[in-house]
């Protein structure tokens, strides 16, 4: 994941106010238990010490407008009255919490989004396509409805001649069809850039879009057999759907990291264990942080920070920030000293081995 967002934060002063809250919104009894959670986390806010106007702004943001429907995480941070950050994120928090201090939590909000990227879902049919473009916390980045200008859409049994000359003009309507729809994408695509394009839809429509593509729509491109703008299409089957792919994208994004790790390791490039990792970083030597399951799933780091170990996510993450290094939260286990290894930019004489 880059950090690019995370950025703004660094040069401001604390101390950090941070709450993560489960925003879902399921029923009629959502917002009173994310009234009861937020009245906890404000109180413990309090008592570390946190000022009004701070912990009013968190109030505004976690307590307005519910952030989508379905299970959502809120995570907000503030410092100084101002609010810093204000996102939502698909699925249920981890946990709930708030912090206060001269490092903001936002660990919650990288394994909320971590292995999520922007992608398009793109429903066919002969006379067009309707595009969506989700971010990576869920929410809608862009909706259009492209429809051809091309409109002998059916094949007719008319007999003989004049029946293939209709099936031809029909394909030829298809096609067109088809090209402007790939045209549209393409324009998307070099707009916004998601990682992936998901295509529905009839075959032969689905088919001549792929042929229309140029190479960087083409990259992209994962096509699902889910339906479409066809009436009746199941949403529950192509969200099941489209998640699988992109779990399947993630591991298989993972096992070219973890690869990459091991050849940097064997030449030397790579370092291991939270010692060397953050002495890598203090050198901005640091291009790549991965982190093992066994690291990032612990249900909660805070008994390992309040036990004075330099194992805390939220400082490195806090520290990688400035340097411009990513960091990936690799779900597939891999073999590093604590659980932590880094890919590095340059190394030197003074460089620990991994």
């Amino acid at each position: 994941m880059q950090l690019d967002w995370l950025k703004p934060l660094v040069d401001l002063e604390g101390p950090f106010a941070c709450a993560t809250l489960d925003a879902s919104n399921i029923d009629p009894t959502s917002r009173s238990h994310r009234l009861a959670s937020w009245g906890s986390a404000r109180r413990d806010l309090e008592r570390s010490g946190a000022d009004d106007a701070t912990l009013d702004a968190l109030d505004a943001a976690l307590m307005g407008d519910a952030n989508g429907v379905g299970e959502r995480t809120h995570v907000a941070c503030a410092s100084n009255g101002s609010l810093l950050l204000d996102i939502g994120i698909e699925g249920r928090p981890r946990r709930e919490g708030a912090s206060f201090g001269p490092v903001p939590r936002l660990m919650d909000v990288v394994r909320g989004l971590d292995g999520k990227e922007t992608y398009a879902v793109v429903k066919l049919d002969r006379e067009g396509a309707d595009i969506e473009v989700i971010d990576p916390t869920g929410a809608l980045v862009s909706a259009t409805d492209v429809t051809g200008d091309h409109d002998e859409l059916r094949k007719v049994a008319a007999g003989g001649a004049s029946q293939r000359r209709f099936q031809a003009r029909a394909e030829d309507s298809w096609k067109r069809n088809a090209t402007q729809v790939a045209a549209e994408l393409d324009r998307l695509v070099r707009r916004i850039r998601p990682g992936v394009v998901f295509l529905e839809g009839e075959d032969h429509m689905t088919s001549y879009l792929v042929e229309q593509a140029p190479g960087a729509l083409a990259d992209r491109i994962v096509r699902l057999d889910t339906g479409g703008r066809a009436a009746g299409t199941s949403e529950a089957a192509e969200v099941t759907a489209r998640d699988r792919e992109l779990a399947r994208l993630r591991a298989e994004r993972d096992a070219r990291l973890i690869e990459r790790f091991g050849d940097a390791t064997g030449a030397g490039s790579a370092v291991e264990g939270w010692d060397a990792v953050q002495a890598a970083i203090a050198k901005a030597q640091v291009a790549h942080v991965l982190l093992h399951p066994d690291v990032w799933e612990r249900p909660d780091s805070a008994a390992t920070r309040d036990g004075g170990s330099n194992h805390d996510e939220d400082a490195l993450l806090w520290a990688l920030a400035p340097v411009g290094a990513e960091l990936s939260l690799v779900a597939q286990p891999f073999e590093a000293k604590d659980g932590i290894g880094a890919i590095l930019r340059w190394n030197d004489a003074s460089t620990p081995q991994a």
